[in-house]
């Protein structure tokens, strides 16, 4: 089946702003970006900070979820037409997945997605021979699951309002971020994760709704993997710029803004839950916004090989930026300067654009894209391309 190269591409262009989204976590934790002056960063690099919460921060992941489902199904409508299992295939895929995420996340990056995206696709691919009708009840159906498990968990919602409050830091707080400063920028691996399991005074979950978080994320993301497969199976990236896809374009501006007010007002209830759809809706302008400019410059494709590379430079991302901010590198966690990040992310997505594009003149998928494919078909296939494929 031919590769479509503009969703190699998309997906390329959501793993720059993954990255720059991560650098958030990576240089302040999962607390600390919302309160800079903790870390007495000037105007300019908070400034920064706050076009990251804008434009880049929750509207980047769910393009990737929504490849990741597209992925799916294109991949399930391949092995139908080799007369392959389907689900067997997929499943083994999802526990791939779910292995290098549980790994990714122990021992580089907490903010790991692969886990749940493996965990996912032991779900969907229980969906992928629906029609887009059934597809489309079920993600509308999921919605509201998730507002009736909240409406039975009245304290859930609380609890996550103080969790994530950015309002004045208590004593308890202030010394949580002062020891996760210490300990993420000078500490070993064994002291980071024994420090997730000591109280956090941000958290204020209790034992039984901490446990509802997991289910939660999971049906949040699921519509998104639907919408993946939906799109796959209507040609969305094959039909040209359609009337949905121009719409979407014309509201990126309004979805900026109230995505914007939420981050410049996160205490205002109403304009909370309008940034939070915003923040969804923008990730489907961006991906419109791109298809319409993939069309008429084709200079784009530049993110092709690097999105076809995306697990092996997502943890290439992590592996690199670990060093950058963690005890055993160059201890920068917690630094003031986010600006000389963004630099420094900057030139090293530069960097896996050049090598990604030098790499596939050599071989046919990248080492853990290699992996995966070796799990999921059961069998092993030369990477090395041959010497007519370099001609």
């Amino acid at each position: 089946m031919k590769r479509l190269t503009v969703v190699d591409s998309l997906r390329g262009f959501s793993l720059m702003g993954i990255l720059f989204a991560n650098l958030l976590l990576f240089q302040f934790g999962h607390y600390g970006a919302n309160y800079p002056e903790f870390y007495e960063i000037d105007a300019v690099n908070k400034l920064f900070i706050y076009w990251v919460k804008i434009f880049i921060e929750g509207s980047f992941m769910p393009i990737f979820a929504v490849l990741f489902g597209f992925g799916l199904m294109k991949m399930s409508e391949s092995l139908e037409k080799k007369g392959r299992p389907v689900k067997r295939a997929i499943i083994r895929r999802g526990l791939i997945l779910f292995t290098m995420g549980m790994l990714h996340s122990a021992y580089l990056f907490s903010g790991d997605i692969l886990y749940l995206y493996g965990t996912i696709t032991f779900i969907v691919v229980w969906m992928l021979k629906f029609k887009i009708r059934s597809l489309i009840i079920i993600a509308a159906l999921v919605i509201p699951l998730v507002v009736g498990i909240l409406l039975v968990n009245p304290d859930f919602m609380v609890a996550a309002e103080q969790s994530f409050a950015t309002g004045g830091l208590t004593a308890e707080q202030s010394e949580y971020l002062v020891a996760e400063k210490s300990i993420f920028s000078t500490g070993t691996l064994q002291e980071r994760n024994d420090f997730f399991m000591e109280e956090d005074p941000f958290m204020a979950f209790t034992d039984e709704e901490f446990l509802l978080l997991i289910p939660i994320a999971i049906l949040f993301n699921i519509p998104l993997f639907l919408i993946g497969m939906i799109l796959a199976k209507n040609h969305f990236f094959e039909t040209g710029l359609t009337s949905i896809k121009k719409k979407l374009i014309y509201m990126t501006p309004v979805f900026i803004l109230f995505k914007a007010c939420m981050v410049i007002w996160p205490d205002n209830d109403i304009l909370g839950t309008l940034g939070l759809f915003s923040m969804y809706l923008l990730s489907f302008s961006y991906i419109s916004l791109f298809y319409a400019l993939y069309q008429r410059w084709q200079a784009l494709k530049v993110f092709e090989a690097i999105g076809r590379l995306s697990l092996t430079n997502y943890i290439a991302q992590s592996v690199f930026h670990s060093f950058i901010y963690y005890g055993y590198g160059m201890q920068r966690f917690g630094d003031d300067n986010f600006l000389l990040s963004l630099l420094i992310a900057t030139l090293f997505f530069i960097l896996q654009v050049a090598i990604s594009n030098l790499y596939f003149k050599y071989f046919k998928q990248g080492p853990l894209e290699y992996i995966a494919r070796v799990v999921t078909y059961w069998s092993f296939s030369p990477n090395k391309k041959t010497n007519n494929n370099l001609i």
